[in-house]
């Protein structure tokens, strides 16, 4: 364990960060061969997501007192931590599927019942199972993954300024830039809508989204290799690349590159490109605030605000529905960022995207209240 651990902390933060940077010019260079990938879209996902929004998250929390948590520095935990990594990439190449299959048809025939039972995996492939393995195998107590009292007093103090910057910086980019937010901006919904559906949708996420990926990737992930490597930026660097690599397998084995933009079967060493070049760098923002204030509720809070235009209820006039129900994004769109964002965070499929008696499309913040609208 001792030469496992001192070999770790050979590796300096600056070496890691190095070995990232290389990796993701690696990718971008391997990407532009692909006729599907844009590389504008690229660029404006690095800015964004790896310059404009980290900076926030920065400034936000210069006077943010982080909690107190405990995670130790052990090989056999990373060991642990490494193999479900590795054992949950599989499952995610079909095992959502095959767990859908064996659903009774009243439950499979129930676009609200399948919600709820996407929602119940994910809480406990991502959750409960690995809490169970940390909390009985190495003794971690629900404070050490950022579940505190404390947490809750923090986001009424020196916590709160990240939540206000950084989420409503999401916010405002969800409702001027993105086309997310094109519905919103025409008006296209009531006043009721907008009441009702908004808070559904929002607590929709929180716990789908918030709790979901920021428990695992921020609250497990990046705590261990910061503890390994005694460094909260080795922790974020190598938590945003697992973050992005555990989309791989959605790219290679279950046709998710035509939504992502990579082409409708593409190769596995695009798909890991792209896993690094677009998703991981999504991760660097959350991965700052874990570092500065290890409060999970607060990253809840934040990622809530990422994309609720996008999940609440989206028309895109250049994606084509077919007559099985599927989703057809032309291939050079513009709008492709704005699918990706709406593509399942851990499985690659479209989150809920269902037409209307209009032909429109629509998001899952109606479809599971639709009974109220």
């Amino acid at each position: 364990m001792q030469t496992i651990t001192t070999r770790s902390q050979r590796l300096s933060p600056v070496l890691i960060l190095a070995i990232g940077l290389i990796l993701y010019g690696c990718a971008f260079a391997i990407l532009l061969r692909n006729r599907s990938f844009e590389p504008a879209e690229a660029i404006v996902v690095l800015v964004l997501f790896g310059g404009v929004f980290p900076l926030l998250a920065w400034a936000a929390t210069l006077r943010a007192v982080p909690l107190s948590i405990s995670v130790r520095s052990s090989a056999s935990a990373l060991i642990a931590l490494t193999g479900y990594v590795i054992l949950l990439s599989l499952y995610l190449i079909g095992g959502p599927q095959w767990t859908d299959q064996h659903l009774p048809h009243s439950w499979a025939d129930s676009a609200q019942i399948k919600f709820f039972i996407g929602l119940a995996k994910k809480l406990v492939v991502f959750v409960v199972i690995p809490f169970a393995i940390f909390r009985f195998g190495f003794g971690y107590r629900v404070r050490d993954f950022g579940i505190q009292r404390e947490g809750l007093r923090a986001l009424r103090g020196s916590h709160l300024p990240v939540v206000l910057v950084v989420g409503g910086a999401f916010l405002c980019f969800q409702y001027f830039v993105s086309s997310g937010g094109t519905a919103f901006r025409r008006e296209h919904f009531t006043a009721f809508q907008l009441f009702v559906g908004l808070p559904l949708c929002f607590v929709w996420l929180f716990v789908e989204a918030g709790l979901v990926e920021e428990f695992f990737f921020r609250g497990l992930v990046q705590s261990h290799f910061a503890a390994a490597f005694k460094s909260e930026v080795s922790g974020v660097v190598l938590m945003s690349l697992i973050f992005g690599l555990a989309h791989a397998p959605g790219f290679i084995f279950r046709h998710a590159g035509e939504v992502e933009g990579l082409g409708s079967n593409p190769s596995a060493i695009d798909a890991i490109a792209y896993s690094i070049v677009v998703l991981a760098v999504s991760g660097i923002t959350f991965g700052i605030i874990w570092a500065r204030t290890k409060n999970l509720f607060a990253l809840m809070l934040i990622h809530a605000c990422r994309r609720p235009a996008a999940e609440f209820w989206h028309v895109r006039p250049n994606v084509v529905l077919t007559q099985d129900g599927t989703c057809l994004l032309p291939r050079h769109s513009r709008c492709r960022f704005a699918i990706a964002q709406m593509s399942d965070a851990h499985a690659g499929e479209h989150r809920g995207i269902f037409a209307d008696e209009r032909g429109q499309l629509r998001m899952r913040g109606f479809e599971l209240f639709n009974g109220l609208f």
